[in-house]
């Protein structure tokens, strides 16, 4: 496979840099793929002093960036003081020829995610409008972006003239499965689950409405949050029937999935929930689940009556849950379904090509409208000891 080598900075080994840098270049590197990450700050081992492990790390990212066509900022923004530093480090990279590449799989654009800021991450009115602004600024910066779906990227072409790729999301199914065989199931019988990170209650409202009723129709019936535990949830039902799992590293997050029977996808129609992409309904398909879901971007991929049930009142929550628990040829039939089309669709082996066919569309933008380049003074001045420096996810 050719195409541009990469490199990206990621800034935690959370389930964006799973799915958007750290499996795709992983499948890459096994076929010979020149892409390469690392992470955007120095390790801190405790012992060593600052200045060194940063100098350190900066070498590391120079030397892996000549061999590079391209570089990768997958959600990444510099402070508002740390401006100077960005200005130095585009200029370094560009003098150098390098193709600087914004990554983007969540709107992080609208006003709608300012909000989300303020609501589940305690920002004020003004740390959310400057994060945003910064955000605003190193995407314009940048000589191109990808994107996970389309609406994401209609959203992204308001902000920057340049390449907008649209790259959706596959997962790795190979991967998945395996982890899966290494555990066992800890839930007791039947299980329905929610797996996913936090959110705003109306996300989740209606499909909570229907767990209290279903919990009160089928005894037997046991329930699994892996992740955020909102209280709204918790508070649902019976605590001797509902395990709750924690945040757990990525290399065992398929185990918690592993043990949920009917997979639940409740989403609220918001402009930044419609750009995100149906990724939870493909985990509970491979881990051999049947699916019910909210319309928001799962109708994309669900055939109600045929491989899931798309509900949005409470209602019809409890209608199409209690529909999967009383019949076992339902659920099997219904993840049949949908796993087929997962495999043939939404695989990585059969979508890793778009990531360097996104990477090739853009370097060859870049490489075509490339600006003069500075002089060389100019060029050392922003060497090295920029490189990266107060960069932030």
């Amino acid at each position: 496979m050719n195409g541009p080598g990469i490199l990206a900075q990621i800034g935690e080994r959370d389930g964006c840099a799973l799915w958007r840098v750290l499996q795709p270049f992983a499948a890459l590197q096994a076929i010979g793929y020149p892409a390469e990450w690392d992470f955007k700050d120095a390790p801190d081992d405790g012992r060593t002093p600052e200045s060194v492990r940063q100098y350190r790390h900066s070498v590391k990212l120079a030397a892996v960036a000549t061999r590079m066509d391209a570089v990768l900022l997958p959600r990444q923004s510099w402070h508002m003081v740390d401006k100077p530093m960005e200005v130095n480090w585009f200029r370094a990279l560009h003098n150098a020829g390098k193709c600087i590449i914004y990554e983007v799989d969540d709107d992080m654009f609208s006003e709608g995610f300012a909000k989300r800021l303020m609501l589940l991450h305690n920002h004020t009115r003004a740390e959310a409008d400057e994060r945003r602004m910064c955000i605003f600024d190193t995407l314009k910066r940048c000589d191109g972006v990808t994107v996970s779906s389309q609406r994401l990227a209609t959203t992204v072409r308001e902000f920057t003239d340049k390449p907008v790729v649209v790259v959706p999301n596959a997962i790795d199914i190979a991967w998945w499965r395996r982890v899966q065989r290494l555990g066992h199931k800890i839930t007791p019988g039947l299980t329905i689950g929610w797996t996913g990170g936090s959110r705003p209650d109306r996300d989740i409202e209606q499909m909570v409405v229907a767990w209290g009723r279903i919990a009160a129709r089928f005894p037997e019936v046991h329930f699994l949050v892996q992740g955020y535990q909102p209280d709204i949830i918790v508070n649902s039902v019976p605590a001797d029937r509902l395990t709750l799992l924690p945040w757990m590293p990525l290399e065992e997050y398929p185990l918690g999935v592993a043990n949920i029977d009917i997979g639940c996808c409740p989403l609220s129609d918001s402009a930044f929930n419609r750009a995100k992409t149906p990724i939870k309904s493909w985990e509970y398909a491979v881990s051999g689940a049947a699916v019910v879901a909210s319309p928001t971007i799962y109708k994309q991929v669900i055939t109600p009556g045929l491989d899931g049930y798309i509900c949005e009142t409470a209602d019809e929550w409890e209608t199409a849950l209690a529909a999967l628990v009383m019949d076992a040829d339902l659920r099997r039939r219904m993840n049949g379904w949908l796993l087929d089309k997962v495999e043939r669709q939404h695989s990585l082996e059969g979508n890793l090509w778009r990531w360097p066919a996104a990477w090739a569309e853009i370097v060859d933008h870049f490489r075509a409208h490339r600006p003069i380049l500075l002089p060389i003074r100019e060029f050392i001045s922003g060497t090295v000891s920029d490189w990266g420096g107060g960069l932030r996810t």
